[in-house]
């Protein structure tokens, strides 16, 4: 008898507690618009160089700071693409001077099976 009892409660709980799950009183975007008016303005992201840390720097110096590194950050990337993309060009042009024969020299020196 004790077991049905407690099946039953068990079961009005789990049919009770279903429509709680998931209700939400306000439209989403509203939630949204809420929650951005609440929170503080993004912080910028970044890593200090080297014993930057120890110089006692206030949070708005590190903001600066990672700040001013985002902003190289972006071109310095652009940069590094354009050297690799120079060196892979580089590369491929001082191969077409080599004959078949060193070609085929040069990839056994570079992959180990040199003799």
């Amino acid at each position: 008898m004790h077991r049905y009892a407690f099946l039953a409660l068990l079961s009005c709980l789990l049919v009770l507690s279903g429509g709680l799950v998931g209700q939400d009183t306000k439209p989403k975007e509203e939630a949204k618009k809420d929650a951005k008016k609440d929170d503080p303005p993004a912080k910028a992201k970044g890593k200090l160089p080297a014993n930057w840390a120890k110089l006692g720097l206030s949070d708005s110096q590190v903001q600066d700071i990672y700040k001013t590194q985002n902003k190289y950050n972006d071109e310095i990337d652009k940069l590094e693409a354009k050297v690799k993309e120079l060196k892979t060009n580089r590369d491929k042009d001082m191969k077409a001077v080599l004959t078949a024969d060193q070609k085929k020299r040069l990839e056994e020196i570079l992959t180990g099976k040199d003799k």
